[in-house]
């Protein structure tokens, strides 16, 4: 795996992407004590005289934060745009164009509505640009992509940008925001009556206010958790133990979870394992 690229944290310390996929195209850090309240992570995909491997988007429920940039032949930036991700609800197959560049923060889905002014739903299967507020706070960010500076300076300019945004955001439906944690910290194995403890409010009210924050209930979100949480799993080993994963994940079996994965990928498990790994 490729050295950890180094850039200044977001207020007090060091920031790294210690993280690389095994195609040595995407590098992240989503280690919660790195990264300011509401964002799940930071990533970068791409970059200049780049040429990245066809990928399918699997289905998510995560919105993104994210500055694109493509480089000309000559290295030099033609075009900055900033842009949402919004959460995929159907697989897409897309070659990525030569020389792009994303520089993304992934947000908590409950954090869309205080930080974007929109739930996740209302983007889902989109890329739209930034909302009106966020853009004009955003104009050196913007600037600063356009000057050609590293993927790192922009990532770290983009972290201040939300820490300073979510400053003013005092946390809104806690006991929703409680059971949305537990679904991740548990990768999406949480049945319904154990997540109104964590909420402290009946099964039916968690739902509502639910729907209501992200666009989606708690058992469907749990879904998209599980499976995303599997990919990434799977991708750490060269021949993963289909059956082990199974277990693991919570699935009936082996063929639940192709399924499953099919369903959310439109791959089978070995065939989305092969084009994330290259193995």
């Amino acid at each position: 795996m490729p050295g950890a690229a180094r850039i200044e944290d977001f207020g007090h310390a060091s920031f790294s992407l210690p993280f690389c996929d095994p195609l040595g195209e995407y590098r992240w850090n989503d280690r919660p004590d790195d990264l300011p309240r509401g964002v799940e992570s930071l990533w970068i995909y791409g970059g200049v005289g780049r040429t990245l491997s066809r990928q399918t988007l699997t289905g998510h429920w995560k919105t993104c934060l994210a500055v694109f940039r493509r480089f000309g032949a000559d290295g030099r930036v033609e075009e900055v745009s900033l842009r949402l991700l919004g959460p995929v609800t159907q697989p897409v197959s897309q070659d990525t164009p030569h020389g792009l560049e994303i520089i993304a923060a992934r947000l908590f889905p409950e954090y869309a509505i205080p930080l974007l002014g929109l739930r996740p739903s209302e983007i889902s299967d989109t890329n739209p640009d930034w909302p009106i507020h966020l853009t004009l706070a955003g104009d050196h960010l913007r600037r600063l992509a356009e000057s050609g500076a590293a993927a790192e300076a922009i990532a770290e300019a983009l972290l201040r940008l939300i820490s300073r945004q979510i400053e003013t955001i005092a946390p809104a439906a806690s006991g929703m925001f409680a059971a949305l944690q537990a679904i991740r910290e548990h990768n999406g194995q949480m049945e319904i009556n154990a997540l109104t403890d964590f909420a402290d409010m009946s099964g039916r009210t968690l739902r509502r206010v639910s729907t209501d924050r992200i666009g989606l209930s708690p058992k469907a979100y749990a879904r998209y958790v599980r499976h995303q949480r599997l990919v990434q799993t799977m991708m750490r080993y060269e021949t993963p133990d289909w059956a082990g994963l199974a277990y693991d994940f919570g699935f009936s079996d082996q063929a639940h979870m192709a399924r499953d994965v099919k369903a959310m990928s439109g791959l089978t498990p070995a065939a989305l394992h092969r084009q994330r790994t290259g193995v």
